[in-house]
């Protein structure tokens, strides 16, 4: 995977470093990345960014199915951020594979900053015009005491290229986040910077990625009518 200059100058662009671009991969290893089940605070329409509301009882089954999904699967190892919704999403899986759940930090959800436990509706208008903004501009826009998403993309990066490395040839799980996956599932991929804020990772949805020269995705629906089909296309 060999970065052209193009793709180098819109990522400086976007102030995300060179130096933390996925590439050089050169045998196949699939990611399967999911997103942590929904929260208590997903159902208040509350801002979790980095604070840590558990699962709610949906959360906790999504967990499940995810668990079922991947049951035949030979996963070699699981990674998630420090954040409980994230370690618990992937705790039945885990446990199902005999497998530890490696933790990262930089795995961790875009820091929103002041607005992090208000509810982002109107019952708090200052957050939902702040949040509604921030939507209209997510590759930029710094939410007050927050972070960009280049800052964010610049610490998930290096920590997806030690996952690769430590992992080439394997069959790994990674639980996310929102943003965070929005760069970890772009970069991936490869799309160019400006594509990965449009990839809008459901709970309900897993994708498999087969990394390398020509990476290719699936997406597993955890319910409805293709619930447990491997559909070899991007679904959101």
């Amino acid at each position: 995977m060999q970065l052209s200059s193009d793709e180098e100058t819109q990522s400086a662009h976007y102030g995300i470093h060179h130096s933390v671009l996925i590439k050089n991969i050169r045998s196949r290893t699939t990611i399967f990345l999911a997103r942590h089940g929904q929260s208590e605070w997903n159902c208040q329409k509350r801002v979790s960014g980095q604070l840590n509301p558990p699962l709610s009882l949906k959360g906790v089954q999504q967990s499940h199915l995810l668990a079922g999904v991947l049951r035949h699967q030979k996963i070699s190892a699981i990674y998630t951020s420090t954040l409980d919704r994230a370690i618990e999403t992937a705790r039945p899986t885990a446990t199902l594979h005999h497998l530890p759940i490696q933790t990262r930090d930089e795995l961790k959800e875009l820091h929103c900053g002041h607005i992090q436990g208000r509810f982002r509706d109107e019952r708090d208008p200052e957050v939902r015009a702040l949040w509604e903004k921030r939507k209209r501009n997510e590759q930029f826009f710094r939410l007050p005491g927050g972070e960009t998403f280049a800052e964010l993309a610049n610490r998930v990066l290096p920590c997806v290229n030690n996952i690769l490395k430590n992992n080439e040839g394997g069959t790994v799980l990674i639980v996310g986040h929102r943003n965070t996956n929005h760069v970890i599932f772009g970069s991936l991929m490869q799309w160019p910077v400006d594509r990965w804020c449009n990839f809008k990772h459901r709970s309900k949805h897993l994708y498999e990625i087969h990394v390398g020269d020509t990476p290719a995705t699936w997406t597993i629906c955890f319910n409805g009518p293709s619930q447990g089909i491997r559909q070899e296309s991007l679904i959101m």
